[in-house]
């Protein structure tokens, strides 16, 4: 089974190829599930990574129906993120009644030629999940990512497990909240690859005197683990 590491940081980046995983899932601001990096960060990544970097085009947090304007910013950063080296892109667009965005899609693929697709969890927004999981997979999207429409992926196995047995053209990639035991599970299940962030939380631990802002302070940053990242590949690698 493979692991792909959801990063936000080169720190991350480097611990993940330290760790052992198969390739990377480049992003900003974890709190809102994603966004689009900046490029220097894709490009730095890129520079220093030996693993796959697939990077998230996201515009800005909230729902996946995308204005004109949005749209544009979608495509332009698919040609930026291109252009300096990544392996794969990571898309999903809808139309406002919960459905694949085809017109959208066709043009994405057009512009990530030559790159892997995923299609995020905007899936788990879809309405009719068989019939989008038969039209990624035909129009040639390489792999979904999802949690199986719940908060954490082994809470939503059972659509996991029957997507991925519904269609074996395209990879179904579980992800959110993966831990080691629901790592053993999926692969016990047959899945061929994971997404996970494997990080901490940390809290700023420096008191703030009251007359300074401290809102900014207040927020909770997410560190990378090693010791998380090494324990869920060895799980991953283990032969059976």
């Amino acid at each position: 089974m493979k692991i792909e590491i959801c990063s936000d940081s080169i720190e991350s980046v480097l611990l993940a190829n330290n760790a052992g995983a198969d390739s990377i899932e480049l992003c900003s601001c974890f709190s809102v599930g994603g966004i689009t990096p900046s490029n220097e960060l894709i490009k730095e990544a890129v520079r220093l990574s030996k693993i796959p970097i697939h990077c998230l085009i996201r515009p800005r947090e909230g729902h996946f129906i995308y204005n004109n304007h949005e749209f544009n910013t979608i495509i332009n950063d698919i040609r930026n993120a291109k252009e300096n080296g990544v392996k794969g892109v990571v898309i999903g667009v809808l139309t406002k009644d919960f459905n694949v965005n085809v017109t959208q899609l066709d043009k994405i693929i057009k512009v990530s030629k030559g790159l892997e697709i995923t299609f995020h969890r905007a899936f788990d927004s879809i309405v009719d999940s068989k019939k989008a999981i038969d039209l990624l997979s035909e129009i040639g999207i390489n792999r979904i990512l999802s949690s199986g429409k719940s908060n954490k992926a082994i809470n939503g196995i059972q659509n996991l497990i029957s997507w991925k047995n519904y269609n074996t053209k395209i990879i179904i990639q579980p992800g959110g909240g993966i831990n080691n035991h629901s790592a053993s599970i999926f692969k016990e299940k047959g899945f061929e690859s994971i997404h996970l962030s494997a990080t901490e939380e940390e809290k700023f631990d420096t008191s703030i005197t009251k007359t300074l802002e401290n809102e900014f302070s207040k927020q909770i940053i997410r560190r990378p683990s090693l010791n998380k990242m090494k324990d869920i590949v060895k799980i991953a690698k283990k032969n059976p």
